[in-house]
């Protein structure tokens, strides 16, 4: 109520409320407008597609997975979607894709590599650092520079894409990590006992017991000096204490700090 010479006067109701409403409908049907021209404007169809950091997989192997074809509108592929398709692979261990507009699509592969050789029945499984099985061996493993591991339970069916689930498998693969790239590309052979202790085994035959998976800042540089003071006449290197070496030469014992015999079962 308002007062006028004298009179009470009514206000007239305000309006803003509806204007308000008028507006938020007017807005929606642009957004719906517009939504169904990008999906319907020829220039957002998919035109290029832009595959990098994958070595092992092909760009056709990536385009395969994805079953994506040119002409496709852009907004209607489904990104998730792509990424599960990729995932599929034991080869994906992670995947990035963004659109790049108006006509083009950027997929970015992380791909898993081999890290060793697992015996299967009479063959050979190549396993990723995180124990994915990627894919059989080939028959002819001479040319394949990965160490062969042992001790590991493996259930049938071994296909490629599970998952070997060993924890001892993470505790090697940390250890594997913290040696130095020469000394890494000396083992042969690696053996995960049941206790979870590390056996190593060089390509010129010498088994180093290295015991638990911890005090690997020790337990590799006692290795390292051994080998070179020692190289040729090693049959065992036994650093399971962590604080000092032990050795067996093949000729028979060494006297001195590394005076204590050991086997491979001690």
């Amino acid at each position: 109520m308002g007062r006028e010479g004298g009179e009470i006067v009514p206000f007239k109701p305000r309006r803003r409320g509806l204007r308000v409403c008028r507006f938020l409908v007017f807005l929606g049907l642009i957004i719906l407008l517009l939504g169904t021209l990008v999906y319907h404007v020829p220039v957002f169809t998919l035109q290029e597609i832009k595959i990098e950091g994958n070595m092992r997989l092909r760009d056709e192997d990536v385009l395969r997975l994805t079953e994506l074809e040119t002409g496709t509108n852009l907004f209607r592929i489904k990104l998730w979607q792509l990424k599960e398709w990729l995932l599929a692979s034991p080869w994906v261990k992670e995947v990035s894709i963004r659109r790049l507009l108006p006509d083009g699509l950027s997929i970015v592969v992380e791909e898993r590599t081999p890290s060793f050789l697992v015996p299967y029945y009479t063959s050979f499984l190549l396993v990723a650092a995180d124990g994915t099985i990627l894919c059989p061996a080939p028959a002819n493993i001479e040319g394949i520079m990965l160490p062969i591991l042992t001790g590991l339970e493996i259930k049938d069916p071994a296909l490629p894409g599970q998952s070997l689930h060993c924890h001892e498998l993470a505790n090697l693969v940390a250890v594997m990590e913290s040696f130095p790239e020469d000394f890494r590309e000396m083992i042969a052979e690696i053996h995960l006992s049941g206790d979870g202790g590390l056996v190593f085994y060089t390509g010129e035959g010498v088994q180093i017991l290295f015991g638990q998976a911890t005090d690997s800042a020790q337990k590799v540089p006692l290795i390292q000096e051994t080998l070179r003071e020692l190289d040729g006449s090693l049959a065992v290197i036994n650093v399971r204490s962590g604080d000092k070496v032990h050795v067996l030469l093949k000729s028979g014992l060494i006297n001195g700090e590394k005076e204590a015999a050991v086997s491979g079962d001690e």
